[in-house]
C-alpha cells in the first residue's frame, strides 16, 4: 500500500513537471510570436521611413528645380513684355492708323493701277488746304430707280453735260411688307456718274453719299442726299480747282 502511494505521488508530480513545460513551451512560443511581429514591424516601419525620406529628398529636389523653372519662366515673361513693349511703341510710330492709313491705302491702289509715282507726288505736293472753287453749288433732284420706277427724271446733267448722275436703290415697303414704286433713303444705294468720253464710275453706300469726279485740272464734287420728295433723291454739285 505504501507503494502505491509513492507511485500516485510520482505521477502526479511528474503531471505537474509536465504541466509547468508545456505551459513554458506556449509563453516561448508566444515570446517567439512577439519578437517575430515586432522585428517584422520594426523592418517595416524602417523601410517605410526610408521611403519616405528619400520621397522628401525627391520632393525637395523637385520644388528646388521648381523654383528654378520658376525664376527662369519669370524672366522670360519680363524680358516678353519688354520687346512687346517696343514693338509696340514701334508699331504706333510707324504704322498709320485712320485718315493717314486710309491715304497710305489710296497711294498704294494708284500706284497698283499704274499711276507715276512722281506724278502721284506732284498732285499731293501741289494740293492745298483751301479748295478754289469756280461753279456752283448746284442742287437737282432726280428720281431713284427702283425695280418698280419707269425711268422717268432719273437722271440729271451738270458742268455744261460734262458728268451725268444717276441712282438706283432697293424698293420701300408699306406696312404689309410689299414694294412700293419709290426708294427706302434708309437703304445704300447705287450711284453711277457719267463722263463724255471717259470712263462711268459707280458707287454704293448710305446717304449722304459722297463721290469726286477729276477731269483735267478740275474736281467734280457730288454729294447726294435725300430729296424733299419720296422718290426723289437730290445732287449738289461743286466744281473746284484739282489738285
Amino acid at each position: 500500500m505504501s507503494l502505491g502511494l509513492q507511485e500516485t505521488r510520482m505521477r502526479r508530480k511528474r503531471q505537474r513537471r509536465w504541466s509547468m513545460i508545456k505551459w513554458l513551451l506556449i509563453l516561448a512560443a508566444l515570446g517567439a510570436a512577439f519578437y517575430f511581429a515586432y522585428e517584422t514591424a520594426r523592418q517595416l516601419a524602417r523601410i517605410e521611413v526610408e521611403r519616405l525620406e528619400d520621397r522628401v529628398v525627391t520632393l525637395e529636389n523637385q520644388l528646388r528645380q521648381a523654383g528654378e523653372e520658376k525664376r527662369a519662366l519669370r524672366n522670360e515673361l519680363e524680358a516678353t513684355q519688354e520687346k512687346l513693349a517696343r514693338w509696340r511703341q514701334r508699331y504706333e510710330e510707324e504704322v498709320p492708323e485712320g485718315a493717314p492709313a486710309e491715304l497710305l491705302q489710296l497711294v498704294r491702289e494708284r500706284l497698283d493701277a499704274g499711276m507715276p509715282a512722281d506724278r502721284l507726288a506732284f498732285v499731293i505736293r501741289k494740293a492745298s488746304e483751301q479748295r478754289e472753287c469756280t461753279g456752283g453749288p448746284q442742287t437737282k433732284r432726280f428720281i431713284v430707280q427702283t425695280p418698280l420706277s419707269t425711268g422717268a427724271s432719273s437722271s440729271v446733267s451738270f458742268a455744261n453735260g460734262q458728268v451725268t448722275v444717276t441712282a438706283s436703290g432697293p424698293s420701300a415697303t408699306n406696312a404689309q411688307g410689299q414694294p412700293e414704286a419709290w426708294y427706302d433713303p434708309a437703304e445704300p444705294l447705287t450711284a453711277t456718274f457719267y463722263r463724255v468720253g471717259g470712263d462711268n464710275q459707280q458707287v454704293e453706300g448710305e446717304l449722304p453719299l459722297n463721290h469726286s469726279v477729276v477731269i483735267g485740272d478740275q474736281e467734280h464734287r457730288f454729294t447726294i442726299t435725300e430729296g424733299n420728295n419720296r422718290a426723289f433723291a437730290q445732287v449738289t454739285w461743286e466744281r473746284c480747282t484739282y489738285p
